[in-house]
């Protein structure tokens, strides 16, 4: 006991805080932990402090989008109420093609049909005349054209 008066004399700072670090580790295990094991705790530290930054990050993005949608859903609701009980602010597009170019293009798609119909006539004309030389393909012609003639039309040696 006199040993500890001394050191109280000598150096009464020193006491006082080696006191006040005994009261603490015994409060606390995990400081003497820490004192023991300075790098891991140095490391628990970091990621101790990297995990509080990404939380509060997560709040401050998720008051940031509350606030967000607090502020724009005034503007939302006075938007679909319009949508729903007045017209349209925009009066309907036309269509992109006038009266006269509308009348002009049917014009001009009626004479291109015209024209492939009397060009298809000739070409079916031609055909017929290439066949009608070759002797043999004349009877294929007629058949394939006539089709109303049925069997009973046939004569009974052509059966037989």
């Amino acid at each position: 006991m006199g040993l500890q008066h001394l050191s109280f004399a000598i150096n009464p700072v020193q006491t006082a805080l080696d006191r006040w670090f005994q009261s603490l580790a015994a409060s606390y295990p995990a400081l003497s932990w820490m004192v023991g094991h300075p790098i891991l705790a140095v490391i628990s530290l970091l990621v101790l402090l990297a995990i509080i930054q990404i939380l509060l990050g997560w709040i401050s993005s998720g008051i940031r989008h509350l606030l967000f949608t607090i502020f724009k859903s005034p503007y939302s609701l006075v938007r679909w109420l319009l949508g729903k009980t007045a017209a349209p602010l925009n009066p309907p597009k036309s269509n992109k093609w006038s009266k006269g170019k509308s009348t002009e293009q049917v014009s001009t798609l009626l004479k291109r049909l015209d024209h492939h119909h009397r060009e298809q006539e000739k070409l079916i004309l031609e055909l017929t005349t290439l066949i009608a030389h070759n002797g043999s393909d004349t009877h294929l012609l007629e058949g394939s054209r006539d089709t109303s003639t049925s069997s009973s039309d046939t004569t009974p040696s052509k059966i037989s």
